[in-house]
């Protein structure tokens, strides 16, 4: 049978009755499409009342084929069909995908999205042969990172953690795919049929071109090159999905907020999704979504940006912090100066804590309202800075003589106070509930580590960009502690 594209698997739906479909149907690509392209097939073949009872999931990763194959070949109990879905599988890799699964794992590690990130790496390793307990080495970290040093890839350490702490598994390399085209080969019982998503293939494999004779191959691929041929064919993609999302909304998006959006997002059909999602809620009653509403909603902090890189760092938002760094250094705001914000934040977090530790609930308590902060523990905070500043002020007319004393800022002494407008108890009650998900070490780790990349940046060669990187992977991947 012919491969469909994704552009045409729609119409094909349409014209093939379900009792004419192919027993085992390939659809590989992009991840959003091969979803969409996996559900409407579903849909097609098996009515929705019924795939609780008639449809049976398989993950790719963890699953054994044989067990998949014996699920196959059984009847099913109350119909006379039967729909069994074996999802991201790895039986069409080969060594030449190595490359496309070693950037899918750093993109989504440097994303925050660990767990997705493990299942590339994993199946890199197994691609190459490797162990987590391989990667000691130059040679085999390059291997699967394309480090020239071996160690300078900032997402590498944090991934081979994860790993081993949720004692992941690295694929068999037993021949699923012998195992496959073997039951192909015998035939599955009358109404059963086998759907298989992944995510890339191995053209060049025997088990593709045998399906691409019996079976049904979707192709939902999507050039990632930046030919413009390859970037026409992104658009195309794009425009496509916010049709999707748009369809039954009563919405429609200006050109201008279109193209707008489509930047934003880069070739990222999830994030583009999102934040349509999020324009529609946000627009209310009104059909029409404008530039102004893409910009209000979400554009990177421009007002204060620096603050936005701060907020989701603190908040171990991993995905917004590497966002706002990178626009920070595109708007050519130095490495060092991030640097500093970030010292700063922490700074003001151990401060918060250091008063938490001190009050030990008396007035302070996270799961407090503002309302309720605003009166008697907002007042206590103020009390504890005067105490602050009155001791400061005295350790330093100890240490300063009187004349240079009298050129110094007053201003020095309270540099560390919570309150810095008294008439302002926000920004107060917000940094005490974030300080109350740290303890004080974690804190003081990260005042330490970010005192080592300061010393690493002003007196090595190495790169300033991934130093910040791997701290922020590191400091936001560890578990947030509760109130």
């Amino acid at each position: 049978m012919p491969t469909v594209s994704h552009t045409a698997f729609s119409d094909y739906l349409t014209r093939t009755p379900a009792a004419d479909w192919p027993q085992v149907t390939l659809i590989y690509g992009e991840e959003l499409l091969v979803q969409q392209a996996a559900e409407g097939l579903l849909t097609h073949l098996v009515p929705q009342s019924r795939q609780s009872m008639d449809v049976e999931g398989f993950d790719g990763a963890e699953s054994d084929m044989a067990a998949v194959m014996a699920n196959l070949n059984t009847y099913a109990l109350f119909s006379a069909q039967k729909v069994v879905m074996l999802r991201d599988a790895r039986i069409f890799y080969s060594t030449q995908v190595k490359d496309s699964l070693r950037d899918k794992a750093a993109q989504a590690a440097q994303k925050g999205e660990m767990k997705k990130a493990s299942r590339s790496f994993l199946s890199l390793l197994s691609v190459l042969g490797l162990s987590l307990d391989d990667l000691t080495t130059p040679a085999s970290r390059e291997a699967v990172a394309a480090s020239s040093d071996g160690g300078s890839v900032p997402w590498l350490d944090p991934l081979i953690t994860y790993c081993k702490e949720n004692s992941l598994r690295i694929p068999g390399k037993q021949n699923d795919g012998d195992l496959l085209q073997l039951a192909m080969d015998r035939g599955f019982p009358e109404g059963n049929r086998l759907i298989i998503t992944t995510d890339m293939v191995d053209r060049r494999k025997s088990l593709f071109k045998n399906l691409d004779k019996t079976g049904l191959i979707v192709d939902c691929s999507v050039p990632k090159g930046e030919s413009r041929a390859d970037r026409i064919t992104q658009e195309q993609v794009m425009r496509t999905a916010i049709s999707r999302v748009l369809e039954g909304t009563g919405k429609k998006i200006s050109g201008d907020a279109c193209q707008r959006l489509m930047e934003w997002a880069g070739f990222d059909l999830r994030t583009l999704s999102g934040n349509l999602e999020k324009l529609v809620s946000f627009t209310g009653e009104r059909n029409t979504i404008t530039n102004a509403d893409v910009e209000a909603l979400l554009r990177r902090t421009r007002k204060d940006p620096i603050f936005a890189f701060t907020n989701a760092m603190v908040d171990k938002n991993l995905s917004d912090s590497l966002m706002h760094m990178r626009g920070l250094l595109a708007d050519e705001m130095h490495p060092l100066q991030i640097l500093a914000a970030a010292v700063n934040q922490i700074r003001r977090l151990l401060a918060a804590r250091a008063f938490i530790e001190r009050d030990q609930g008396r007035t302070w308590d996270p799961r407090m309202t503002y309302s309720r902060f605003t009166g008697g523990p907002f007042s206590a905070v103020q009390a504890d800075d005067a105490i602050y500043t009155a001791l400061s002020e005295a350790w330093d007319a100890l240490r300063t003589p009187p004349d240079d004393r009298k050129k110094r800022k007053k201003a020095d002494a309270t540099d560390l106070v919570l309150v810095k407008n008294p008439k302002s108890p926000f920004p107060v009650f917000q940094l005490l509930s974030r300080a109350s998900r740290f303890s004080v070490s974690e804190l003081s780790e990260a005042m330490i580590e970010l005192s080592q990349i300061d010393r690493a940046m002003k007196s090595t060669g190495q790169d300033p960009v991934s130093l910040m990187e791997a701290f922020l992977i590191r400091f936001c991947g560890k578990k947030k502690k509760g109130p």
